[in-house]
């Protein structure tokens, strides 16, 4: 409680306006048994979760329920915190309303918004817009209407979540009027993958802003994880003041020299690189920054890649060049990792498709080849992640375990840490959604698995039996991935090694 206040009043005194949460409509499942007249609906399962981790109760907002709830919500809230009038409320992310009756579209909007405003008579309410793109029922862009038009005219304000991959400003005609912010998703689960579309930032937020009846007010930065493509969130935090694009090349030559310090040719060579390789994306595959090396082991992953990979291991060496002058910037020494990492995913995914193709082909000694190869990115993976305190999972397990006030909190919060990057759920209901390349993550969760899998791969071919992939993914399972989230293996939070 006392971090809770702490938070908004600090974001108060930076200048910075708090939104607060509204009352959505979910509800314990009790909830049901106490108001057995109430027209309330049980969630659909999200993800393949087991029942008891999900599946709430959902009250209608036109129900009398919905109101009372909702009121008193927002009144406790204020009598606590205070407010700036700002609410966001998503009642059906990831959740269809179930009725596509424009009628009931609008009074389920106009429902919603009066919870707020019975207590708050000033209240703005702050709509996600994942569910525009993401959820087919809002194909229907009279269905869209009925719903945004259904609070006045500035009284909502609209995220236009993933505006760098998939607008949905256009389509919904400015929101009809609603008011939205321009956001750069870019990110998700906090994957580490480098990418980004620093083209379409750099023209579209400002093309969006200055368009003709255009209804945009803000940017917004809207990734699921941190820590990661530090430049394209620096690229796009300054649309926010800019009033034309910027020239990118001398952006990224400059950018090198503030993320290190100083100048070298070499290092500005290599960001030219990475501009033209790794932030060029423009497209509509649904980015995931993910990789064979970090992805349950398969034989039918897709690789693939928007750049030549030659022109991103040039622009990598050019940066390994620069290290007698950078050496002791620890931008440098973090980037030299962190490109790294990306130049070993790509070779493994290279290394992947020949180890697939030799598979196939039953040609023993060039999957042999190609298999020893393939471990061997993991390894020399492991061993550069290991120089870097940002890529340990030591950091990540400790951390969690620090906030613990006792020892049976302590192995929760490590249990959690643990399978928020791996399994994502008790049975690996979105396994890898989250995945990392840390030192130590990569030597007990990713290489076991994939060593696994080959030497399974290898036997089938040697003795000549099938090869039983579902059988060897479920033993991989039980073997490797689910005792991972359950171990207590203490893991370093010092980097070890260097990089030469």
């Amino acid at each position: 409680m006392i971090l809770q206040h702490q938070i908004p009043d600090r974001m108060s005194g930076l200048g910075i306006i708090p939104i607060f949460p509204a009352f959505a409509g979910q509800v314990p499942r009790a909830f049901k048994v106490l108001y057995p007249e109430t027209n309330m609906t049980k969630m659909s399962l999200w993800n393949s979760f087991p029942d008891k981790y999900c599946c709430p109760y959902f009250i209608d907002p036109n129900e009398e329920l919905f109101q009372t709830i909702g009121k008193l919500f927002i009144e406790e809230q204020i009598a606590e915190y205070g407010t700036d009038h700002v609410y966001n409320c998503d009642s059906f992310n990831e959740m269809d309303p179930g009725n596509g009756d424009l009628t009931y579209l609008s009074n389920v909007g106009k429902s919603i918004y009066q919870a707020m405003t019975s207590a708050d008579s000033d209240a703005i309410w702050v709509l996600q817009g994942w569910m525009f793109y993401n959820d087919q029922f809002w194909a229907d862009t009279d269905r869209a209407k009925s719903f945004l038009t259904s609070v006045p005219t500035g009284k909502m304000i609209v995220l236009d979540l993933q505006s760098e991959q998939f607008p949905q400003f256009t389509r919904l005609e400015q929101y009809f009027g609603q008011p939205y912010i321009w956001c750069m998703l870019h990110n998700f689960g906090g994957t580490l993958g480098m990418h980004g579309s620093a083209d379409t930032i750099n023209t579209d937020v400002i093309a969006t802003r200055t368009a003709l009846n255009s209804t945009m007010i803000g940017t917004g930065l809207t990734m699921e994880g941190i820590n990661q493509n530090y430049v394209i969130y620096d690229l796009m935090s300054e649309q926010a003041w800019r009033s034309e694009p910027a020239d990118l090349t001398e952006w990224f030559r400059n950018y090198s020299r503030r993320r290190y310090g100083k100048q070298d040719e070499n290092a500005e060579r290599a960001w030219h690189g990475f501009q033209n390789t790794l932030y060029i994306f423009n497209g509509l595959y649904r980015m995931r920054g993910q990789f064979a090396v970090s992805k349950t082991p398969s034989l039918d992953i897709s690789t693939w890649t928007w750049y030549e990979y030659s022109d991103l291991f040039d622009a990598w060496k050019a940066l390994l060049m620069a290290s007698d002058n950078l050496k002791d910037s620890p931008g440098y020494l973090h980037d030299v990792v962190d490109v790294t990492r990306q130049v070993l995913q790509n070779n493994g995914d290279i290394y992947y498709n020949k180890l697939v193709e030799a598979f196939t082909a039953k040609n023993i000694s060039e999957f042999q080849k190609f298999a020893t190869i393939f471990r061997g990115i993991l390894l020399d993976l492991e061993t550069i992640l290991a120089t870097n305190e940002a890529f340990l999972l030591g950091k990540w397990l400790e951390a969690a375990k620090g906030y613990a006030g006792d020892i049976k909190e302590e192995k929760l919060f490590e249990y959690n840490a643990r399978n928020q990057i791996t399994l994502w759920g008790p049975y690996g209901e979105i396994m890898n959604y989250a995945i990392k390349q840390w030192s130590g993550l990569v030597q007990d969760f990713l290489y076991p698995r994939w060593d696994e899998f080959i030497y399974a791969m290898n036997f089938s071919l040697v003795y000549d039996t099938e090869f039983l992939e579902n059988t060897v993914k479920v033993l991989i399972f039980f073997l490797y991935e689910e005792p991972f989230v359950y171990s207590r293996k203490v893991y370093t939070t010092e980097p070890a090694g260097e990089i030469r």
